[in-house]
């Protein structure tokens, strides 16, 4: 037997269940999904921040302790390091040194260097290169030495020169010889090496050489050779 509702009876037995729409499931789903995607991603991008933050820091470090060095200016003021023993130390060096004074009869005499070296500071003992004096003679003319090397005595005042040792007298006489002792002092001169001279008058070899009388005379010494030359001797020939 089937029951028919007739219209405007009030339907009977159980209700039948409303049903959600089929379009309403899918969207349930993903919002529940979004939720737990959201908190995998910012759980794997705190762990990627927490690997990649301390090695970004480290290299910055790195980065602001090296770029001074590969970037260094020219022109800035450098000073370095330089081992010095105690030899060395203990040495005073001079450039262009310049030494002046004046002998027993108040005369002035200079004494000039490219470079001078001192033991130490309490020491009278200078070493030269290329040393050069000019010495004022009692007449008022001058004498002007050279050498390669030399040695100032300072509280003697003598000056030793080796290597090549030139004397110029301004009355035209130039000589040379290998070593020579001078005395600033007096005035006086001395050499036991072979001594080669020239002047107004002509030529002379001799083995050895004085200088007395505070430069007024020269006396050549050992086995001497003079060779005079009549035509630049001025005054009547004697």
């Amino acid at each position: 037997m089937t029951a028919q509702a007739t219209p405007g009876s009030a339907p009977t037995g159980p209700a039948p269940a409303r049903r959600a729409p089929l379009g309403a499931r899918p969207a349930t789903r993903r919002r529940l999904r979004q939720p737990r995607a959201a908190v995998g991603f910012h759980s794997r991008l705190v762990s990627f921040l927490k690997l990649t933050l301390p090695l970004v820091a480290g290299a910055l470090v790195l980065l602001v302790a090296v770029w001074p060095h590969l970037h260094q200016p020219t022109d800035r003021f450098k000073i370095g390091v330089s081992s010095v023993n105690l030899e060395e130390a203990a040495t005073v060096k001079m450039v262009r040194p310049r030494f002046t004074g004046v002998d027993a009869a108040n005369r002035p005499f200079v004494l000039t260097a490219d470079d001078a070296m001192q033991q130490a500071t309490d020491s009278n003992v200078v070493e030269l290169q290329l040393p050069k004096g000019d010495v004022t003679l009692t007449n008022g003319s001058w004498v002007a030495l050279t050498g390669e090397t030399g040695q100032y005595y300072k509280d003697l005042q003598i000056l030793d020169l080796s290597g090549s040792v030139n004397m110029f007298h301004d009355a035209g006489y130039e000589f040379r010889t290998a070593t020579a002792r001078f005395e600033m002092q007096t005035g006086g001169a001395q050499g036991n090496d072979r001594i080669e001279g020239q002047g107004p008058f002509g030529s002379i070899v001799a083995e050895g050489f004085r200088l007395v009388d505070k430069g007024a005379v020269v006396h050549f010494l050992g086995k001497s050779r003079l060779v005079i030359r009549r035509d630049l001797m001025t005054g009547p020939p004697k």
